[in-house]
């Protein structure tokens, strides 16, 4: 990174303010003047040598104290140099605006909204911008702006309904269109035989596909989609602004309800974050646990979604079939930390609960018999001419679409592009035990439903190779400043009940610092940005929801396919809207 920074300083040297280079978490982080992001932002992005192509994310950090007050953060990620780097700039609360790189990055256009319907700032030269969490009408301020109470100021969406009393109705003869809708009916064509009328169509909230939570806006030529707008946030509940009244333990609790169908997978990412903030080293035993768990979770949330897409495509047998090994995966769940669903399970610097030798036995039998259950998978559908025709040619978007767009995991892999977190940045134990990455080809519907299964193949190899080479020690980091002691200890010494009640009454303290961890969820990447200030809370804490930003090329993949599509590239992303709305 050093001859980059050094060719950013000379080329733009008034533009760049200062270079951080936080050695112990390998980040860099360069501060920008605002009014020349655009500038650098699109020198990262075009010149050969830096090829950020990737926008992982665009968040914002309130200081209420300084005089330029808000902070716009960007996270750049270059595929093919795989580094990364931060760019941060500065604006006022006078004139909270700075200049939009969504001609840049297609994937800035959700998360510019983001910014604005959560911090305020506006972002010149956006195509769109409004709010995109919360209603168009919201007039109570900005969530997380520090002034902002966390328990809301009690606003209710308000909804007029004003009588027209003063017009009679208006009596029509039999066969007689209504004044304003002869407009919409007229006859235009050449020949005069045909007549078009434009038609927006709602699919959701209520529509059972989209999980009762998300509005798709639908202009239509015919059954044909000319534009498909999604209208999110039924979900919303704060969770980054609940957990700056947090000490970070209790977040973890929250992170299950994002994905709640991959719930593992949420708390890896978020106790990852943590403790690459805290520099601390996790036992051998525990990374391998964390990774088997991992893995089963994986498993667990691809079958979920491969019986779910099946089923809306119209395919019941799957469904039951998937669930049936989905049960078994959620029983030893049960068995491992008396949970199936929001397991709460990992914790900073360890796990909760060891992996007994009774499950190592069933999770062995399962892997013995799991191969041919996806081949009775495979054997229903994947030459079936339905799910052939559904899936084959369908929501395709291209490698160069899928990186502009920000997408990642299945989606991105879908496409060709063999990028994934595991490889890329190892965690756990991924660098000690042999597996590919699958990748598509087309970039449609089929190709990420093909990667998938293939990932379930590659997650059953995984967890295998950790069986046999699970090591004996601790399954918890010796840190006593961070980490509470064993429970035993508690209730027999008086000192460790000492240490107990104060790191639960007044939790740790991390060192005044920020870092941003990626790991590798069942649908992409999920990162969490963690701002501390060397309190026992997140000052900021913002989660990179890879349903989210998935949510964000929707509607360059639905134009031109058909209305019973939509499903579809709904169920194609593999979305869950706790992740997407937070």
């Amino acid at each position: 990174m050093q001859p980059l920074i050094e060719t950013l300083m000379t080329k733009f040297p008034e533009a760049v303010l200062c270079v951080e280079a936080d050695t112990a978490r390998s980040e860099v982080t360069v501060q920008v003047a605002a009014d020349r992001i655009l500038d650098v932002a699109r020198f990262l992005h075009d010149a050969p040598e830096a090829s950020f192509d990737h926008l992982t994310d665009i968040c914002s950090v309130d200081y209420p104290e300084d005089r330029q007050r808000f902070e716009v953060v960007y996270h750049l990620h270059s595929l093919t140099y795989h580094r990364r780097i931060r760019l941060k700039a500065r604006v006022t609360e006078e004139e909270p605006t700075i200049a939009s790189v969504t001609g840049i990055w297609k994937g800035a256009e959700f998360l510019e909204r983001e910014v604005y319907d959560m911090m305020g700032i506006s972002f010149a030269g956006h195509p769109d911008l409004r709010r995109i969490l919360l209603p168009e009408d919201y007039a109570e301020g900005f969530p997380l702006r520090k002034d902002f109470p966390a328990e809301g100021r009690g606003w209710r969406s308000q909804f007029e309904f004003i009588p027209r009393l003063d017009e009679p109705p208006v009596e029509l003869a039999e066969g007689e269109v209504p004044e304003p809708q002869k407009e919409a009916f007229r006859i235009d064509s050449p020949t005069g035989s045909r007549r078009r009328e434009e038609l927006l169509l709602n699919m959701g909230p209520q529509h059972p596909s989209t999980h009762g939570v998300l509005r798709v806006v639908l202009e239509l030529d015919g059954e044909r989609i000319i534009k498909a707008t999604p209208d999110l946030g039924y979900l919303h509940r704060g969770v980054e602004k609940l957990c700056e009244g947090l000490a970070y333990m209790q977040v973890i609790p929250h992170t299950d309800r994002l994905d709640y169908v991959c719930a593992m997978a949420n708390n890896y990412a978020y106790v990852r974050a943590v403790e690459k903030l805290l520099g601390i080293a996790i036992p051998e035993r525990a990374e391998y646990i964390r990774t088997i768990v991992a893995e089963m979770q994986r498993i667990v949330g691809h079958l979920f979604w491969l019986g779910t897409q099946a089923l809306d495509i119209g395919a019941m047998t799957v469904f039951f079939w998937t669930f049936r090994e989905r049960e078994a995966l959620l029983d030893m769940f049960e068995k491992l930390c008396g949970a199936r669903l929001t397991l709460n399970y990992y914790r900073i610097g360890g796990v909760d609960s060891d992996f007994t030798p009774d499950l190592v036995l069933r999770l062995k039998s399962f892997l013995d018999a799991f191969p041919e259950k996806v081949k009775e998978y495979d054997s229903l559908i994947a030459s079936n001419r339905i799910w052939l025709g559904r899936t084959k040619h369908v929501a395709v978007i291209s490698a160069d679409d899928a990186i502009n767009f920000g997408c990642s995991g299945p989606v991105l892999r879908g496409s060709g592009v063999a990028y994934d977190v595991r490889k890329e940045e190892p965690y756990g134990v991924y660098d000690k035990v042999d597996w590919e990455v699958p990748t598509g080809k087309n970039g449609d519907t089929y190709d990420r439903y093909w990667v998938r299964m293939e990932e379930m193949r590659q997650s059953a190899r995984i967890i295998r190779q950790c069986l046999d080479q699970l090591p004996q020690g601790p399954i918890v980091a010796d840190a006593p400043q961070y980490i509470p002691p064993p429970k035993q200890l508690v209730m027999r010494d008086m000192e460790s009940l000492i240490h107990h009640f104060i790191i639960f009454t007044q939790g740790f303290k991390p060192p005044k610092a920020e870092t941003y961890c990626a790991s590798e969820s069942p649908k992409g990447e999920l990162g969490f940005f963690i701002v501390s200030d060397g309190s026992a809370r997140p000052y900021r804490l913002k989660i990179r929801a890879p349903s989210f930003v998935h949510m964000g090329a929707f509607d360059h993949m639905a134009r031109g396919y058909l209305i019973s599509d939509i499903i579809t590239i709904f169920g194609t992303y593999d979305i869950v809207m706790g992740e997407c709305d937070r």
